[in-house]
């Protein structure tokens, strides 16, 4: 599956910071081939499946790990956002980064205290494992750590 296809501008006051109370409250998107998505809560659940009904779960989990930094290329800043959601070595991250579609190849971004902590050369993963810059077919940004 391309992870980078479900990637949209969510608002922030969509985003659910903690589970729904009660639980069977939560929301759903329910779809129907040939028809518009509806929305649709868990309690709704019983009255919806029929034999033969694929319910797709989304069970990952996200670390609270949320950074600000700045993007600094041709002597300009930009903010930047980084939400870390894979380990993949002591020094290199998988990350969800805003804005992802303004990286390139070879951009440094700084993290910390007015954008005096550490630093992150960002590249790309495309879906031959090729560094290519920004986005990956696995989803999300590589954040390579090095020394300030």
């Amino acid at each position: 599956m391309r992870v980078d296809l479900f990637d949209f501008d969510l608002p922030e006051d969509r985003i659910a910071l903690r589970p729904a109370v009660p639980r069977d409250g939560a929301r759903l998107l329910l779809l129907h081939a040939g028809s518009p998505p509806e929305d649709r809560i868990v309690r709704d659940l019983p009255g919806l499946l029929r034999p033969g009904d694929v319910l797709v779960f989304n069970d990952t989990r996200v670390i609270p790990a949320r950074l600000r930094g700045l993007r600094h290329r041709d002597g300009g800043t930009v903010r930047l956002e980084a939400m870390l959601h894979l380990r993949e070595a002591p020094d290199r991250w998988r990350a969800f980064a805003r804005p992802a579609k303004r990286l390139k190849v070879g951009d440094r971004v700084t993290f910390g205290q007015a954008g005096e902590g550490e630093t992150c050369a960002l590249t790309r993963l495309d879906d031959r494992g090729v560094e290519a810059g920004g986005r990956g077919g696995g989803g999300g940004t590589r954040l390579l750590y090095t020394s300030p």
